[in-house]
């Protein structure tokens, strides 16, 4: 699998995975204004688009906003798999800390997330739209410095 920078070529792929990966999809503006500013990585095995992740670098900080993985290569791996390619690139660049919500009952990501090192920080209360309602979502962190006391 290589993670690779998605161009303006990719957002009919983008935009099909987006809306028949789950159920939340982002909308259609904010990934065309993510792909603009660059900030899309595309997932290829063998010439295959089976996902993308969204991430804004900030500083020494990145966050990861989206990941989908297309519903066709769901629950074979490719989700940890895009993770830790992202996780390597972070790495390399000399990201010195990485951040994410996630929605509260998304059990299998939270679980993914936490084999990866990730940390659950706290809580935003409400921050997802549901269709009946709000729900909240975990604040998670991995820190990459070399001293993780740098942020405790």
């Amino acid at each position: 699998m290589q993670l690779v920078q998605a161009g303006p070529a990719s957002i009919e792929r983008v935009l099909q995975i987006n809306l028949w990966a789950g159920r939340h999809p982002w909308p259609e503006s904010a990934l065309r204004r993510a792909l603009q500013a660059s900030e899309v990585l595309l997932a290829n095995v063998d010439g295959a688009k089976v996902g993308f992740l969204v991430s804004q670098p900030v500083l020494d900080e990145t966050t990861l906003m989206h990941l989908a993985v297309a519903r066709e290569y769901q629950r074979q791996g490719w989700g940890r798999q895009m993770m830790q390619g992202w996780l390597a690139q972070q790495r390399s660049s000399g990201q010195q800390r990485l951040l994410l919500e996630v929605r509260r009952s998304n059990q299998a990501a939270i679980s993914l997330y936490r084999s990866l090192g990730f940390d659950t920080l706290g809580q935003r209360r409400g921050y997802y739209v549901t269709t009946d309602g709000v729900e909240d979502a975990l604040v998670m962190a991995l820190d990459l410095s070399p001293d993780e006391s740098a942020y405790r």
